[in-house]
């Protein structure tokens, strides 16, 4: 089992290392990214190979690790390219405080990256049209459940590295693929309306906001087509590689 493991995230590495040559190259790589992502969403679904009469499923394992992983390694390998001399830490923590992936060169952490798969038990806090919904729902005694608690709480959590590593809000980031789970379909909300948003909830520049794809209803989990991808990711790379 661990020989398989480890085969598997060789594989991993090996693609981050191909986009982190590529965009050396001056290459896109925003796709590249997107269709590795739907393959890892495939390879969590693969136990449905056991699907027999007597055996089904209908739960498959979470990517997040996975997506962390490779997003570290993609910096990993461009920091090598680029000789940046960058310390990668994925997941490691420090005064009680534990970024999905930190950027260290030196002792002077440089950028902290937050990394979400999926984006659906944050949706107040990145979409204006869900937040007004769940604060209605509140008001009327439809729910207990109060939107602003969780966006104080998800501010906190990305403002809270400020004191810790001695960075600015400018050195914080979201990468979010898609807005899947966000934006529903009678959602009106533009992409700009988005980032709009997620400054005013974040208190972080909404250029900080990465995501992947333009197609708000792509779901990397079951669809392959209209990846639509931005270029918010090649200029995050581009912006780390000024430091």
């Amino acid at each position: 089992m661990t020989d398989s493991k480890l085969k598997y995230y060789q594989n991993i590495d090996q693609n981050a290392k191909n986009v982190a040559e590529n965009f050396k190259n001056n290459l896109p790589v925003t796709e590249t990214v997107l269709s590795s992502i739907i393959a890892m969403y495939e390879s969590a679904k693969v136990e449905q190979v056991f699907k027999d009469e007597f055996f089904e499923t209908a739960y498959h394992s979470p990517i997040t690790g996975e997506l962390e992983f490779y997003i570290a390694r993609i910096l990993y390998h461009l920091s090598k390219l680029e000789n940046k001399n960058w310390k990668i830490l994925l997941r490691r923590q420090e005064s009680k405080t534990a970024p999905d992936i930190r950027i260290a060169k030196g002792n002077k952490t440089i950028a902290i990256i937050e990394v979400k798969a999926k984006a659906g038990w944050i949706q107040p806090f990145l979409s204006p049209e869900r937040y007004e919904n769940d604060k209605n729902r509140l008001l009327n005694g439809k729910s207990g459940f109060n939107p602003d608690h969780l966006i104080t709480s998800s501010k906190n959590q990305l403002t809270k590295y400020f004191d810790t590593f001695g960075i600015t809000n400018n050195d914080v980031f979201l990468f979010l693929p898609t807005l899947a789970l966000v934006h529903r379909k009678k959602y009106t909300t533009d992409l700009d309306g988005y980032y709009n948003y997620f400054a005013t909830t974040s208190g972080l520049p909404k250029e900080n906001l990465i995501l992947l794809s333009k197609n708000k209803r792509l779901d990397l989990s079951y669809q392959t087509n209209d990846l639509s991808p931005t270029n918010d990711f090649e200029k995050l790379l581009t912006r780390l590689t000024e430091y």
